[in-house]
């Protein structure tokens, strides 16, 4: 009797590894033949068997799965189209989406542990998660709200009618369940892209080179960094303020120690770039113009894109959208083709207060 009530307890709980920062996930619920990992295996038919939920679609719909499972959409209206989306984005890549938004927001020690704490103070420190929620409150002004919220409607449709036994394999490696999508999420996710982007300073090593080599020979040697840009304080700004007295209490001090050691931000990937060009419709055989839209990110599994149709009675949309993100990103219509590209803007100074 006692062994079986060990088994039973050791089965049913998380198992820290010695020298390893992750641990194991109950062994009973992952190898369960019922809810466990075995119930992720690919179905033989892909998703030909793809049935719609009526309830959020204001008429009827299709999604036709191609070889590639590259999802088309066809519905009566935009919003149909846009809360499909979010259901066939959530079902193809919902992991991608709750750990993007957990590692913009400093989330991931709640489900990786003190692996990633450091991490997550970096990440709370920057206030990612506060303006993110301040974009998606601005967002609910626009005209074209509507559709964000279709977006998030159809991502939490697909995770409401999710059973422990349905999670994608990696909740149930790390034994958590998915939580309700937001507009906060979509904002988080926009915010982790500008982050990965535009996150990354050459401040301390360009005040350097401009102490060591003087004005002049320093703009010789870095002629791209434009002479009327100026911080949003200049220079020899007063700081005419009495500071606040500050309670004497160790959680105080250690917020503080955090807060003031300095921690320079990663360098960009090398490689990270973008470049966008077009071809007159005079070089080509057909007598089409080409654009052709080529950001330099690196490589990731899952995909960092998510190929996709989407169509209603006004618009025919193709192209690449990222999860969690509504919309074709990169793409092309009836009419016209579309891309992006970014120009590495310096988002952040460096201040002596």
């Amino acid at each position: 009797m006692l062994f079986s009530l060990l088994l039973v307890w050791a089965l049913n709980r998380s198992w820290t590894l010695p020298g390893s920062p992750v641990g194991l996930p109950p062994l009973g619920k992952f190898f369960s033949p019922f809810a466990g990992f075995w119930q992720n295996a690919e179905p033989l038919d892909g998703y030909a068997s793809f049935e719609l939920p009526l309830e959020g679609l204001k008429a009827e719909a299709e999604v036709v799965y191609d070889e590639r499972l590259v999802p088309h959409i066809f519905a009566a209206n935009p919003e149909d189209a846009f809360f499909l989306q979010g259901y066939v984005t959530a079902q193809l890549r919902l992991w991608q989406m709750d750990v993007s938004t957990r590692r913009a927001a400093g989330r991931l020690s709640e489900i990786m542990g003190p692996r990633t704490l450091e991490m997550d103070r970096q990440q709370r420190r920057r206030g990612i998660f506060l303006a993110a929620e301040r974009a998606a409150r601005a967002w609910e002004k626009s005209e074209h709200f509507p559709l964000l919220d279709a977006y998030v409607r159809g991502v939490n449709a697909y995770i409401e009618q999710l059973e422990p036994s349905d999670y994608p394999l990696e909740f149930k490696l790390l034994d958590y369940a998915p939580e309700p999508w937001t507009t906060v999420h979509v904002a988080l996710m926009l915010k982790n892209m500008a982050s990965t982007l535009c996150a990354h300073e050459d401040d301390l090593e360009a005040t350097n080179a401009l102490q060591f080599f003087g004005d002049s020979l320093f703009q010789v040697l870095y002629p791209e960094y434009n002479p009327r840009q100026s911080p949003v304080i200049p220079a020899g700004t007063t700081w005419d303020f009495t500071p606040l007295a500050l309670p004497d209490s160790p959680l105080v001090k250690a917020s503080l120690d955090g807060l003031l050691s300095f921690q320079p931000l990663e360098k960009p990937d090398p490689g990270i770039g973008s470049n966008n060009w077009a071809v007159s419709p005079a070089k080509t055989a057909n007598g089409k113009p080409i654009l052709c839209s080529d950001p330099h990110l690196n490589f990731s599994l899952p995909a960092i894109w998510l190929e996709l149709q989407m169509s209603w009675p006004q618009a025919k949309v193709y192209g690449v959208s990222i999860p969690g993100i509504p919309g074709i990103l990169i793409g092309f219509n009836e009419h016209i083709a579309w891309g992006e590209t970014n120009v590495g803007q310096d988002v952040l100074d460096w201040y002596r207060i």
